[in-house]
């Protein structure tokens, strides 16, 4: 999943995966306030006339919209969005927002939003296993509406785990453009500004579908449009699909993207994660079968003896019949249209693990608790250096494809060229964090080689582990050795030298502590550069963390982001194509850590986090303590302990 930023309206109006539309005093936050209410009926519009004409013959419809309109209508506001009564329908036109949203109906699925649904929204999008649109709705209004632009940049940040959508805020707010809304704009301007700049005020993700008169039809996110106003037609069979049998369920809407069903709610689930990223064709299968198991089942009980005995050598001819339809169909479309789905073919994951779709790491992240936030980051990471929020521009990576000398540092893959090959180095100590990034790298189909490095420490538990795994999984392993003599200033090195043992909560409060490895991680990432351009790689992938950890400032969001921009200018793939430098348990916790890694059957027993080495864990270090209070919140058994 890549989130890129709209830059044009011809890219809104052809982008066909999922969209999102920022406009933050009006459409975006008024359709949460309404949907947050508890309307059941919110209908969208893009111009008057229109809504006009619709309102002649729907008299019942609440209109809240600041252009002008024939029929009555109140303000579009969004403090009396959050007054209205739940019971009425409501019909929704802005100037700009809504334009946007009708303006992007190619896309897959479409989702609305600002600074006052922005953590629900970012949830949402973290789940998504299609690239992201950010639309901000000044593209089609004027250039002074700069609060779209801010809340887009921020939003991008914020999902890649650096900055604070409180600093977009502030800036919006020290604006002109914000002290001259509150005192030419609506009566209610004041009130509305307070709902639509309280960050996450207005917790719910609207979602918009079509209907076939064409106005848009506005839902909670991952639950159906309301069937009475989308009006379309039963869709046409495809070609070369398998027959559909007749069954007594309602079919979905074709206004209704498909990849809606594979969408989920804002609410945390972890169920989600558990299944594999499917294209249209299988779903459609997988409901065509349901009506043959009733049919049989229902035959079976009425005491035909017959079929039931040949039932389930039919059931299984037919579900293998779809299935080798689904393949024919899905290789087809691979080589075919390959350069317009803009996602290379997944390897194969692990061996002896359960296939897992692009989104199990989303999944994840969907749970993490407020208080994991980057507003709540240490005090280093809380003032990275951001790109100017100015202009829409702001962003450098916005381009469908990795740029030469683009900086490409997120949580999750970023863009890449058609058809470009998926390689990654993972650094590799062999414990909990690193595997984990190693499964879930060959999750999203890297071909990895993974990269462990010798510097000295203590013992050789974590580097046996490294190598243990790697054979385990058939993954090319490098093992280097680094003889720097200064770094037995650490304890982590010294045996002479006590490990910290202070009590788990007491971790963050200590400072950097005396197991930091001066420049660790500088050193990891640029031997990780030199060995990525040596055998042809596209990324780099690391497990720092900057929630659980040991305060070691080569861990955080601010350092990747820079060392990913050093290594895409000092690097022969990083100046001619770009390259990734992923870190994808950068905003989880130890708990939310091992939970992907259960969802990605990593064999923890396998795993190696001790400081101190040995044949068991010492369970005083500061990695043993945190390793068990993870698998203690996750509530899952730590092998390595038996």
């Amino acid at each position: 999943m890549n989130i890129l930023v709209a830059k044009s309206i011809a890219e809104c109006e052809q982008w066909s995966e999922v969209a999102v539309v920022i406009d933050v005093l009006r459409a975006g936050t008024t359709a949460c306030a309404l949907m947050r209410r508890g309307k059941k009926e919110v209908l969208i519009f893009e111009d008057s006339s229109r809504a006009d004409n619709f309102l002649q013959t729907h008299s019942q419809f609440e209109v809240y919209s600041d252009v002008s309109l024939t029929a009555e209508h109140k303000d579009n506001s969004p403090y009396l969005a959050s007054k209205a009564d739940a019971r009425t329908p409501a019909l929704l036109l802005t100037q700009c927002g809504t334009k946007a949203i009708l303006r992007a109906k190619n896309a897959s699925t479409i989702l609305v939003g600002g600074f006052c649904n922005f953590e629900a929204l970012a949830d949402a999008l973290c789940a998504q296993p299609k690239d992201v649109l950010l639309i901000p709705a000044v593209l089609y209004g004027t250039s002074d509406d700069v609060e779209d632009g801010l809340c887009v940049a921020a939003l991008k940040d914020y999902i890649q785990g650096i900055g604070k959508p409180q600093s977009a805020i502030a800036e919006f707010q020290n604006t002109m453009r914000y002290v001259e809304f509150k005192k030419n704009g609506p009566k209610t301007a004041d009130k509305d500004a307070k709902i639509a700049f309280k960050l996450n005020s207005l917790p719910v993700v609207p979602q918009v579908s079509f209907s076939a008169e064409g106005y848009g039809v506005c839902h909670l996110y991952g639950q159906p449009a309301p069937s009475q106003w989308l009006g379309a037609p039963a869709p046409a069979e495809v070609p070369g699909q398998m027959p559909q049998i007749p069954t007594e369920e309602a079919a979905p809407s074709a206004s209704q993207p498909q990849a809606d069903s594979r969408l989920t709610e804002a609410e945390p689930s972890l169920q989600n994660a558990q299944q594999p990223e499917q294209t249209e064709k299988p779903q459609t299968a997988a409901s065509k079968l349901k009506p043959a198991v009733s049919s049989l089942e229902k035959a079976a009980a009425e005491g035909i003896s017959s079929l039931k005995e040949k039932a389930p050598k039919r059931l299984k001819n037919f579900f293998s019949d779809i299935l080798k339809v689904v393949k024919e169909e899905k290789e087809e479309l691979a080589k075919d249209a390959a350069s317009l789905l803009h996602q290379p073919q997944s390897a194969q994951p692990p061996a002896g693990a359960e296939p897992q779709s692009d989104d199990l790491l989303d999944a994840v992240l969907k749970q993490a608790p407020q208080t994991n936030n980057p507003a709540s980051e240490p005090e280093p990471v809380s003032q990275p250096e951001q790109p100017s929020r100015g202009s829409l521009s702001a962003s450098p990576a916005q381009g469908e494809s990795v740029q030469p000398g683009e900086v490409t540092f997120s949580s999750v893959p970023s863009p890449v060229s058609a058809g470009r090959k998926k390689k990654a180095i993972v650094l590799f100590s062999g414990g909990l964090d690193s595997t984990t990034c190693l499964y879930w790298a060959l999750a999203h189909g890297y071909t990895c080689e993974a990269l462990t490095v010798s510097y000295g420490q203590r013992h050789d538990r974590e580097v046996l582990a490294a190598q243990m795994i790697a054979r385990n999984l058939g993954v090319k392993h490098h093992l280097i050795t680094l003889e720097l003599p200064w770094l037995s200033c650490c304890s982590l090195v010294d045996k002479k030298q006590a490990l910290p043992d202070v009590a788990v909560e007491d971790i963050p409060k200590e400072g950097i502590p005396s197991t930091y490895v001066p420049g660790r991680n500088l050193m990891f990432l640029a031997i990780a550069g030199s060995l990525l351009d040596a055998v042809g790689a596209t990324a780099i992938i690391a497990g720092p963390n900057a929630v659980d950890f040991s305060g070691y400032p080569d861990c955080t969001p601010a350092f990747f982001k820079a060392a990913a921009e050093a290594l895409n200018r000092g690097t022969k793939t990083g100046v001619s194509e770009g390259i990734e430098v992923l870190a994808p348990l950068m905003r989880l916790s130890k708990a939310q850590i091992v939970k992907l890694a259960a969802q990605l059957k990593v064999p923890f027993e396998l795993t190696w986090s001790c400081y101190a080495g040995g044949q068991k864990p010492c369970g005083h270090c500061d990695s043993c303590k945190l390793r068990a209070k993870g698998f203690a919140e996750a509530g899952v058994h730590d092998t390595a302990l038996d």
